[in-house]
């Protein structure tokens, strides 16, 4: 390979290492505590922030004397100015507004609220209304996008162990051996029903921590063990995660009771209208007005979750009857999404032996009316019945409904029904304090293991010496960018296969060197000597470290937590170490030996110059 196509190769890569490790070296070096923490934000937390930052912003700008403090927000408010004036000149050409070159928020405030404002009192709040609509929705789209930026920097960057940063720590077990599990499948599990039951009781505990509104979480199914492992950073009360755990729902289907939903929306009106509410701080319904609903039915909220994830409050409440259609037990066998008849997407899910029949049963005697499909107390939807369905198979039409809603609630049919007892077989709980020392002295550690290596190779290997000084940096800097490739999390173990990475990674540079030594005094020239102890060394260091790497992988596979860390790190240094040893330093070798002069002593691999 030509010396060009090698350095451009390594500029490549030294382009794609920068771009996967940028947001890691944003978020821990030029994000402030502010910054980190409202990418933080998810949920009802970040829908609150972006509305406080709204108003204060939106106040402020209206004392009409802070337009310098806001200079991103005023270039916001130009464009859509701008844009909404054109409008305003086509609907009205006779009284033509005109944009000044620095427009103020002031001049575009009272603009806004004189185009074709109306004399009555009315007209001007709808008018005021309007003109506040307009600023608070383009501060809330930039802010969110701002917000985006930030959590996205967050997703890419090398995130930290719960034993670095602290929070809470718990490996669940799915107990297939319950009696109630043999009873509901006899004749033993599959391994794909095992796999459902994982994602099920995984689907699940991710939802109610969403609702709960806790830290963002990590959850890892391992499959062939029947675990799942759960990471909440920042919880300091593991009681916390054991009701997340203990409290999950079921699936149910129950039928929508349309007397007793009109009923409720008439209570809600009346309530309305004397200045009263129907439910409760909980929201549940108050019992003066669930008593007057139809006997034996209950009322639930429908699921309507606006652009942060969070379950508007405008959310319509509806009327079911109490009975669940199909029980607890139901057996869904399949559910996906389709092509429906007309081309449009429907969901599609089979229903197996008893549940079969008296879905045909439950479909036949309320063809025309809505059922409620129900996960953990939450109507999902209320699809309408058609006609009586038999042979169990089914499909749900939505509409024009996104087709991620759609692979969502097929996954809840699929797995939604599929309960499965959980045991917390482990639990902890890391202090921060406790992290922030482990960095620190892991940190501390590393430094004092790099320094060391440096200063021993340059004293023993002279400018080759400083050669492999400059491997070993960029053999670390190469490490960290796989961790942020691959989205890894630092851990404790991981700080460990860090610095055993940086004892190892010299150890192909001193194979090369002596290889070197050892052809340059058989009577070959130094460039021929470099040459061939790169070739003569590279299946003695590949097969030194090819054993290494596949323990790791073996590691990684297999392990759990603390080993599967420190695999991963071994595994990203061994490659590392490689790449720069036999690529990177036969580059700097080139460069230096490239000319005409022939080198004639050893001064590069040794102070002797022997």
């Amino acid at each position: 390979m030509k010396k060009r196509t090698r350095l451009v190769i390594f500029l490549l890569v030294i382009a794609f290492i920068a771009y996967f490790l940028y947001p890691t070296i944003k978020w821990y070096f030029m994000f402030n505590e502010e910054d980190r923490k409202e990418a933080s934000y998810q949920g009802d937390a970040l829908k609150a922030a972006i509305g406080d930052k709204v108003t204060k912003t939106y106040n402020d700008l209206k004392t009409f004397d802070k337009d310098d403090a806001y200079p991103a927000e005023m270039k916001t408010f130009t464009a859509k100015y701008k844009k909404e004036v054109k409008h305003i000149n086509k609907a009205n050409p006779v009284h033509k507004v005109t944009v000044s070159k620095n427009v103020t928020f002031k001049e575009m405030y009272e603009t806004l609220l004189a185009a074709n404002a109306g004399d009555k009192d009315s007209d001007k709040r709808r008018k005021e209304k309007y003109v506040d609509s307009f600023f608070r929705s383009a501060l809330q789209k930039q802010y969110t996008k701002s917000y985006d930026a930030k959590k996205q920097v967050k997703r890419s960057i090398i995130k930290l162990g719960l034993d670095l940063q602290g929070g809470a720590y718990a490996v669940v077990e799915v107990n297939f051996d319950d009696p109630s599990v043999k009873e509901k499948y006899p004749k033993g599990i599959s391994a794909e029903e095992k796999t459902a039951m994982i994602d099920n009781a995984a689907m699940k505990i991710n939802n109610r921590i969403n609702k709960f509104g806790l830290s963002e979480t990590s959850i890892q199914k391992i499959k062939d063990q029947g675990k799942i492992i759960i990471n909440l950073p920042g919880v300091k009360d593991t009681s916390e995660l054991r009701e997340i755990i203990e409290t999950v729902g079921v699936l149910e289907f129950k039928v929508v009771s349309k007397e007793g939903s009109d009923m409720l929306a008439k209570l809600q009106r009346e309530a309305a209208a004397e200045g009263k509410v129907v439910v409760d701080k909980d929201g549940s319904l108050l019992k003066e007005y669930a008593d007057q609903l139809p006997a034996d039915t209950q009322a639930l909220y429908k699921s309507n979750k606006d652009e942060y994830g969070v379950e508007s409050e405008n959310r319509q409440m509806l009327v079911v009857e109490k009975e669940s259609l199909l029980g607890e037990n139901v057996k869904i066998s399949s559910a996906a999404v389709q092509q429906g008849n007309l081309g449009q997407n429907v969901i599609g899910f089979t229903l197996e032996g008893k549940d079969a029949d008296r879905w045909a049963e439950v479909t036949g005697a309320n063809v025309g009316r809505q059922i409620a499909i129900i996960l953990d107390n939450v109507i999902l939807e209320t699809p309408t019945v058609q006609e009586k369905i038999t042979g169990g198979r089914s499909q749900i039409t939505l509409g024009n409904a996104p087709i991620e809603h759609l692979q969502n609630i097929a996954l809840i049919l699929k797995t939604g029904s599929l309960n499965v007892p959980l045991t917390i077989a482990e639990e902890n709980t890391v202090g921060a304090s406790l992290g922030a020392d482990t960095i620190n002295k892991g940190l501390w550690a590393c430094l004092w293991g790099i320094t060391a290596v440096l200063i021993f190779m340059f004293l023993y290997y002279s400018v080759a010496g400083l050669i492999a000084d400059c491997a070993l940096i960029l053999n670390l800097i190469f490490l960290m960018g796989g961790l942020a490739l691959f989205n890894g999390t630092l851990t404790l173990p991981g700080i460990a296969g860090i610095v055993l990475t940086i004892g190892m990674a010299v150890d192909a540079n001193v194979i090369i060197f002596e290889r070197i030594k050892e052809e340059y005094r058989s009577g070959k020239t130094f460039k021929t000597s470099v040459n061939l102890g790169f070739q003569r060394a590279f299946w003695a260091i590949f097969d030194s470290n090819i054993t290494t790497f596949f323990a790791g992988i073996g590691l990684s596979i297999f392990g759990t937590g603390a080993l599967k860390g420190f695999a991963v790190t071994l595994c990203l240094g061994i490659v590392s170490s490689l790449y720069t040893a036999l690529f990177v330093s036969k580059l700097i070798f080139d460069a230096m030996i490239s000319g005409d002069k022939e080198i004639k002593t050893l001064r590069l691999l040794t102070f002797r110059g022997k």
